[in-house]
């Protein structure tokens, strides 16, 4: 699976998206697949939700998963730090194809040192989040980088965690600024419904933005990666159906993420996906995609969180279908 195009592609113009797809399912042998591909996914998770395969084992690694609820502020300030600053030094804004001046790439690469180090982590990453704002409202294509938006979020509702600078000054200074409610827990326990929420949506609607828009609205540059790269020696496939491909699977991922679909288990499969691109691709900036490693590596601790698929639906139904 290969990531942003744009990345890796010069600018073309494109067909209309709605002519491509059919002209992208009319090649003989495509709608074949691609329904062999639905049915078999479709029975998977009826099968999971009936059987539960390896049931004993999933609980033991939720299980443990758990017990790293205290890294994930730091997870959050790992993986989008290195974002902001790798943003910063590169003197673009957050996207490879936006360049920032001076003072922005300086104010990103500030908030990046500032959420590496754990100091000052709530004002550093709103700015930060402000900043992406506006730059999304005048920057469309910015929505690809959603994943940024769900980790400013959620470390903006984390704070710094363990380890940090401020939980170090707030060590040394009990009385100043910030230590009451460090010392009051008002961490990670009490918004495990809201980050992962906001997790979901950074991660999976960068992931659904990302098949939409490389794939299918540009997809006369996600044709020109296919060549670029070589793909279809690697499956002999039409290069319109690896592009079609490609958009199917990260838009359905992105949207069983953001639904909280087998949560999991889509996030590792993201996390899969993202590693492949990173070897297929040599030269696509991989400090773009960090956020995603990060926020697909937190979906594995947290699960969905109480709004999703999972806790109304698919839990509740796997138990009448295991007691049928």
């Amino acid at each position: 699976m290969f990531a942003h195009v744009d990345y890796v592609t010069d600018p073309a113009a494109s067909d209309d998206p709605i002519r491509f797809l059919i002209d992208a399912i009319a090649q003989p042998g495509s709608a074949l697949l691609l329904g062999i591909g639905v049915v078999v996914a479709l029975a998977g998770i009826l099968a999971w939700a009936r059987w539960r395969p390896l049931d004993a084992a999933r609980l033991r690694l939720i299980e443990r998963a758990e017990t790293y609820s205290e890294y994930i502020p730091w997870i959050v300030r790992l993986s989008i730090g290195l974002v902001l600053i790798g943003s910063g030094l590169s003197r673009v804004l957050f996207l490879p194809t936006l360049e920032a001046g001076g003072l922005l790439a300086l104010l990103l690469t500030t908030s990046g040192f500032l959420l590496l180090l754990g100091l000052a982590v709530r004002p550093a990453a709103l700015i930060a989040l402000g900043t992406y704002i506006a730059t999304l409202v005048f920057n469309p294509e910015l929505v690809m980088m959603l994943d940024v938006a769900g980790a400013l979020s959620a470390a903006a509702i984390l704070g710094p965690g363990r380890p940090s600078l401020d939980d170090l000054l707030r060590a040394a200074f009990p009385r100043g600024p910030g230590a009451r409610a460090a010392n009051q827990n008002l961490a990670t326990g009490r918004y495990d419904d809201l980050v992962p929420l906001l997790v979901r949506f950074g991660l999976g609607g960068a992931f659904v933005a990302s098949g939409v828009i490389d794939k299918l609205l540009i997809h006369g540059q996600a044709l020109a990666a296919v060549e670029r790269y070589g793909l279809t020696a690697v499956v002999p496939v039409a290069p319109e159906l690896w592009v079609l491909g490609a958009f199917l699977i990260e838009t359905a991922l992105g949207l069983a993420i953001v639904l909280g679909v087998l949560t999991r288990f889509s996030a590792i499969v993201g996390f899969a996906v993202l590693t492949l691109a990173l070897f297929a691709l040599p030269d696509d900036p991989v400090i773009a995609h960090v956020a995603l490693f990060g926020l697909s590596s937190l979906l594995v601790i947290t699960g969905a969180g109480r709004w999703s698929v999972d806790r109304a639906v698919l839990q509740p139904l796997g138990d009448r279908l295991r007691h049928a």
